[in-house]
């Protein structure tokens, strides 16, 4: 990273508020840094301070997971086990839960603030079209069906799929739990 690019973040870590936490302290480390000629170690700090900030979105972004319905589970899947899918989709916030009621399953996927899901959303209706999917609305999203997973564009930035072997209408009863309102503005 270039010292340029540095100036920017190192701005913002002086005019953060006072209350300290691990996020400004490590800011704070890398500023230290970067004013004692540490390139290297500022570099470093702001990777962290980056990967804490993902962390943060990510809490934020899973509050729009469904709670499960009566008479199934929810398990939430760990952030680390998707980064690897992360940089390969260029980035952005992935969150999942998987829910369960004995003999179906289905997991919901949010992915969030992608270049990937951007170029998407460009195409996802022809290729609904071209590929067979069948449309579906949810409290004014449009959702497509394909193979047995629904996949809809919310607001443009975030991608909500669907996937398992429950069936549509009970994969239906878990989107309509969703705050897609809320979600768009995330």
């Amino acid at each position: 990273m270039s010292r340029l690019a540095l100036v920017p973040m190192l701005l913002l870590c002086a005019a953060l508020p006072v209350r300290a936490d691990e996020f400004t302290d490590t800011l704070e480390s890398a500023l230290k840094a970067y004013r004692e000629g540490d390139v290297k170690a500022a570099d470093e700090d702001l990777s962290y301070a980056t990967k804490l900030l993902g962390s943060q979105k990510a809490e934020a972004l899973a509050k729009f997971l469904p709670p499960a319905p009566a008479g199934w589970t929810r398990e939430d899947q760990a952030p680390e086990d998707e980064g690897v899918g992360m940089a390969m989709l260029g980035g952005g916030t992935t969150v999942s839960a998987s829910y369960a009621n004995g003999g179906a399953e289905a997991q919901i996927t949010l992915l969030a603030d992608s270049p990937m899901v951007t170029s998407l959303g460009a195409m996802m209706g022809g290729l609904a079209q071209l590929t067979g999917a069948k449309p579906m609305r949810i409290k004014r999203v449009e959702f497509s069906e394909t193979d047995g997973e629904l996949r809809g564009l919310v607001n443009n930035r975030v991608l909500v799929s669907v996937s398992g072997d429950a069936s549509a209408e009970e994969k239906k009863t878990l989107l309509e739990a969703m705050d897609f309102e809320g979600l768009g503005d995330y």
